[in-house]
């Protein structure tokens, strides 16, 4: 890994890593905002995740062509790290949650934008035989800094609450946050090389384009990056397959969501764990995924995609059936059980994205496999608009358990539809999945199968 990232990480994903640990950071401390200053319950919570995913979606499909329009890519991204910075200050400051909702939304769609554009810029500037190696390392970064922001926002809340009260000790940490975003741009618009956009027919060889989406399992669920030049009109050009793994991953992901969106607040209101502890709950589980990372992928090439999606699947649908009973009929839960819990939940993660990505792309035709790539994770992205709402209302009104039974049921759907798929063979010596080695990978005029080619900017 360390030999890896050596190899492939650019100066500018310096930025990327210290936007990362900002968002990270934030992604926990703006549920409890929610929660410790304005009061609120997952209602609102869920209402916050949806239109922010909305803004996210949104984002990463208009950003990308908008800088295609201006013919630049350098200046869109330092646009977005000011954009965020600002959107902390605001998050700062609000002091409803209505104004907590607008700046949560120009948030998320400028992080997501940014995001987008990062990836092109890999795709403009380096050699195809390049692109899958350095944005694996780019999204390896950003993993890395996420986790980093969670960490020092457990170390750190706990000493500033110490302090200060809530709301001046939340209010710093915000303040904080926007200027380490400051900071974040001022390095990309250092390092960041001026690239102009230009239009290219792309090879989306192998699925390692699209690793780390999602690799990360942020709060809300939003996909680190789309290809913006996605369309849903164009579904109809793939095969039956193909839709319904799309359909039985728009079911995992939902009940992912209804797992996800609600977390935060069951950790502080319903387990009454600290701020810290509710940090250090997100620590956990994010250790389970990069820990799983490695694992995951030779896990893949044993066992084929399809098995190891339906097993992850099966998994956290046993994990999840466990705490809804465990929130059922029991009043509090012990730190140490709840921490091992997202441990393993982290861990099947990282076994269902990775298959996840790998499956879409090898299920689809050559020619229409990124048009895969951004249905898949349009997909991930539009399941937690549904589930966000659903699933804040249902845990305030219901209980936390039955957002789990809910997430149980959908999983076991989408399992039911994952077994009537074919599972296309790993054809030998293909770098299908792999994220984690610095091999190029082979040109497809020379290699073992066709690649697919989709048309964008």
């Amino acid at each position: 890994m360390i030999s890896f990232l050596r190899s492939t990480v650019e100066p500018w994903y310096i930025a990327f890593v210290v936007a990362n640990l900002v968002m990270g950071l934030s992604s926990v401390l703006i549920p409890l905002k929610l929660d410790r200053i304005l009061q609120q319950g997952p209602t609102q919570l869920g209402l916050l995740s949806s239109i922010a995913s909305v803004a996210a979606v949104l984002g990463s499909l208009l950003w990308g062509r908008l800088s295609d329009a201006a013919h630049r890519r350098k200046a869109f991204v330092v646009l977005s790290y000011v954009a965020v910075g600002f959107a902390h200050l605001g998050l700062a400051w609000a002091s409803s949650f209505a104004q907590l909702m607008l700046y949560n939304t120009i948030l998320s769609f400028f992080w997501i934008a940014n995001a987008s554009v990062a990836v092109l810029l890999i795709i403009e500037r380096t050699e195809q035989e390049t692109w899958e190696a350095r944005i694996s390392a780019l999204n390896i970064m950003g993993t890395l800094g996420w986790l980093a922001g969670l960490v020092i926002g457990g170390l750190s809340i706990s000493i500033i609450l110490a302090k200060l009260s809530q709301q001046s000790g939340v209010k710093t940490l915000l303040v904080l946050l926007a200027m380490c975003s400051f900071l974040a741009a001022l390095i990309a618009a250092w390092l960041v090389p001026v690239t102009k956009a230009q239009f290219t027919k792309r090879k989306f060889r192998g699925t390692r384009v699209a690793v780390g989406n999602l690799i990360t399992e942020m709060w809300k669920f939003s996909p680190m990056h789309l290809y913006h030049r996605f369309s849903p009109t164009r579904l109809s050009h793939l095969k039956r397959g193909t839709r319904m793994f799309l359909l039985a991953s728009f079911l995992a992901f939902s009940g992912i969501g209804f797992f996800a969106v609600p977390l935060p607040l069951l950790l502080s209101q319903r387990l009454g764990f600290s701020p810290s502890l509710v940090f250090y709950a997100f620590v956990m589980l994010q250790v389970g995924v990069v820990v799983a990372y490695p694992f995951a992928y030779l896990r893949i090439k044993r066992r084929g995609n399809r098995r190891v999606q339906m097993g992850a699947l099966g998994a956290r649908l046993t994990l999840f059936g466990i705490a809804a009973g465990a929130l059922w009929f029991a009043k509090d839960l012990p730190w140490p059980v709840v921490a091992l819990f997202l441990f393993l939940v982290g861990v099947t993660w990282s076994f269902f994205q990775l298959s996840g990505i790998a499956y879409a792309s090898r299920l689809a035709d050559p020619e229409n496999r990124g048009l895969a790539l951004g249905a898949y994770n349009a997909v991930a992205g539009g399941s937690t608009i549904l589930a966000g709402v659903s699933s804040g209302y249902m845990a305030q009104h219901l209980g936390h358990h039955a957002t789990y039974l809910v997430a149980v049921l959908l999983l076991l759907c989408a399992v039911g539809v994952l077994r009537g798929l074919p599972d296309p063979a790993i054809l030998p010596h293909t770098n299908e999945c792999d994220s984690v080695t610095p091999n190029p990978v082979r040109d497809p005029s020379k290699g073992e199968h066709p690649q697919d080619k989709t048309e964008g900017r």
